[in-house]
């Protein structure tokens, strides 16, 4: 998305990064023409007047494009009709605006953003909280709760167990702290 901005708009890839962040939406019919933002010029250059509206029709496309590609591998998997819940978005990308909105539209599923505080013990720091962290966060309380499920037995061959050796101690770290932190009744 952030590339076809730079093209689109003839933009620094730091400048449409921020402008999808900050500007972009992912309905262009939800916005007025008369939305515009001003980008610097560099080095003497004139800034550049952008077209919200505008803007926003090339994240759409893009998005679009994206949500069909799910849809039909949804479709493929023979998943559609066990998605009784609908979609989950997560990431960065799922906090575009309106992005829920065109996700059912594009594949007439129910869509939402998936925020991963539902299951995060009182107390976490609110950057955790994001939809950004939110698979992260879901795939670390799986783990958990497959090694509690377990009784903390890993089952892996004499090489990976000297690759994982490497990682231990950090991992170690890692997973005592979301220990403290997480709340993992849910995955029991």
């Amino acid at each position: 998305i952030t590339e076809d901005i730079k093209e689109g708009c003839n933009v620094m890839k730091a400048h449409a990064e921020l402008l999808k962040v900050k500007f972009g939406s992912a309905l262009a019919n939800e916005l007025s023409e008369s939305e515009i933002v001003s980008i610097p010029g560099i080095r003497g250059r004139e800034a550049r007047e952008i077209s919200i509206k505008n803007l926003s029709k090339i994240i759409q496309a893009r998005i679009e494009e994206i949500m069909e590609l799910v849809y039909y591998e949804i479709k493929a998997s023979n998943m559609e009709k066990k998605l009784a819940g609908g979609i989950v978005l997560t990431g960065g990308g799922s906090q575009l605006k309106h992005i829920a909105q065109l996700a059912e539209f594009v594949t007439g599923l129910d869509a939402r953003i998936g925020y991963p505080n539902e299951h995060l013990a009182k107390g976490m720091v609110d950057e955790v909280k994001s939809p950004i962290y939110a698979t992260s966060v879901g795939l670390v309380l799986r783990g958990l709760a497959d090694e509690r499920a377990s009784g903390g037995a890993i089952n892996i061959s004499g090489e990976q167990y000297q690759e994982e050796k490497k990682k231990t101690a950090l991992f170690d770290r890692i997973k005592d702290w979301l220990k403290d932190e997480v709340d993992v009744a849910d995955y029991k």
